[in-house]
């Protein structure tokens, strides 16, 4: 196996921006996964509903109030570089849309069903079987019922070092009954 290459980019393909039924406009942000060194004992949570993320005491990934995160990145050894595993926090609809799936609304919110368990994003031979490359997108059906697309157009670092990823988000926010006359 090849190492892969570090800072891998690649613009974002075409984006069909419809909403699928129930949902509005798409919102476009910036989101992205950046591991802190394991001696800070830190851990990463991701709110996609608005790519926001905060950072909390590393606790061998469990978070006490994920406070609306659907993911998690975390420290899982802590043992030397390329520590850090992803994973979708507990009773969240996450999954995988894979770079040469469709990239609308609605194969994001039927990826967003298939789940997303925990992923050491430092082995490239498994985020490759995985589908977690450059061009696809973590997809959610995030707690305030919006479909989120987070792209990933970005990654850098591997076997030898931790991985950041960032990419854009789109999110369709849940469209509210409220102040409709029957």
């Amino acid at each position: 196996m090849t190492p892969r290459p570090s800072g891998i980019t690649t613009p974002s393909a075409a984006i069909d921006l419809t909403p699928p039924d129930g949902h509005g406009p798409a919102r476009k942000a910036a989101w992205g996964l950046a591991p802190a060194p394991c001696t800070q004992h830190e851990q990463q949570l991701v709110d996609l509903d608005t790519g926001e993320s905060r950072v909390g005491r590393e606790d061998n990934g469990s978070v006490a109030n994920p406070g609306g995160a659907e993911l998690l990145y975390w420290p899982d050894t802590c043992t030397g570089i390329g520590d850090y595993v992803l994973r979708a926090l507990p009773n969240t609809r996450v999954g995988l849309l894979r770079a040469d799936a469709p990239r609308t609304a609605e194969a994001c919110k039927a990826a967003a069903g298939t789940g997303f368990a925990a992923l050491p994003l430092s082995e490239g031979r498994d985020t490759k079987e995985r589908g977690f490359t450059v061009g696809a997108a973590v997809c959610a059906v995030t707690a305030d019922g919006a479909v989120a697309m987070a792209l990933i157009d970005h990654m850098s670092g591997g076997a030898t070092t931790d991985v950041s990823v960032s990419g854009n988000l789109y999110v369709w926010p849940q469209a509210s009954n409220q102040g409709l006359v029957p």
